[in-house]
């Protein structure tokens, strides 16, 4: 298989775990929590072919309702993931998580985050707590998080009011797809793509369904929301959207008509896309992407992004 760096790939750290075993979830978001190790994903790698990895926290949430929970798990999680890139800085990226909505809190563990560990990428959830991306509860998050080039992966979590009935339909299935339209919809309504310009988006999933949504949005915005200096077309070019997920061939070729061919990344979800289906997936985007492509969309995207942003 071709060289890879892998955008879109998940961890357990031994607070992350606590945290779910104290909440009594052994299934987040309808999903039976993977089996992790630091081997497991050494292993994971190497089948793949991945050469670097960038790790994040997934959903749920490490906000429960208890804000000095929250700081704590998400400080034990950042210094874990910062001594595991430290050990093997060739081979790990970390993405920190933040104790959102508390935005004091989080402001000063970005700070930690940089000054202290090392740590210069981010890893957002759709919403906290209620409160979506975009919010302007979360601007001044943002302002901290622009104060210098950062990577900000999105990943989405489950609706904070599921509709009735929806358990039967676990939130991966397609939730996770309405949840992350919605959260980048409104990061493009409020213009905090252009606002915080040191800021490098990263959307999960082929974008979800923004493609579809695009031209919708654009004509429609232009009507009902002729407040705002929307710039759909031009903020959606400018964001970073992993293949992660069943992304080839139909996501592919929308998202080919609304960015560019370096705004691509790949990624493989694991360990929740278990390591049989990663290995198909990556195989069948192998096949399908143009030989130029696949190393853009493999190698040479992932690395101009990580460029400057002191990640690796």
């Amino acid at each position: 298989m071709q060289e890879k760096i892998d955008f879109h790939s998940h961890y357990f750290p031994p607070a992350y775990r606590a945290l779910l075993a104290r909440h009594h979830i052994d299934a987040p978001d309808g999903v039976k929590a993977p089996e992790w190790s630091a081997e497991r994903q050494q292993a994971c790698m190497e089948r793949l072919s991945v050469s670097f990895a960038l790790l994040s926290v997934s959903s749920p949430h490490l906000h429960m309702g208890d804000r000095e929970e929250a700081r704590d798990t998400a400080r034990a999680c950042n210094e874990y993931g910062a001594a595991l890139a430290a050990a093997c800085p060739d081979r790990y990226g970390i993405l920190a998580s933040l104790p959102l909505p508390e935005t004091e809190d989080s402001i000063r563990e970005i700070r930690y985050c940089r000054e202290h560990l090392g740590i210069r990428g981010f890893a957002l959830l759709t919403s906290c707590r209620g409160v979506y991306l975009g919010d302007p509860r979360l601007d001044p998050v943002m302002e901290e998080l622009d104060r210098e080039p950062a990577v900000v992966t999105i990943h989405p979590t489950a609706p904070p009011a599921p509709a009735p009935g929806a358990e039967a339909v676990p939130a991966p299935i397609m939730d996770y797809f309405f949840e992350t339209t919605r959260a980048v919809t409104n990061l493009l309504i409020t213009g905090a793509v252009r606002k915080y310009g040191n800021i490098r988006f990263v959307v999960p999933h082929g974008g979800a369904f923004l493609t579809l949504l695009s031209d919708r949005l654009a004509a429609l915005g232009a009507v009902l929301l002729r407040d705002r200096p929307l710039d759909v077309a031009g903020d959606l070019s400018k964001l970073y959207y992993d293949l992660a997920g069943f992304s080839m061939p139909k996501q592919y070729g929308l998202l080919r008509q609304v960015t560019d061919e370096a705004h691509l990344l790949y990624g493989s979800d694991s360990p929740f896309t278990a390591l049989p289906a990663a290995v198909r997936l990556a195989e069948s985007m192998e096949a399908q992407l143009p030989a130029a492509m696949a190393e853009k969309v493999f190698r040479d995207n992932p690395m101009a992004l990580l460029r400057g942003t002191g990640i690796r």
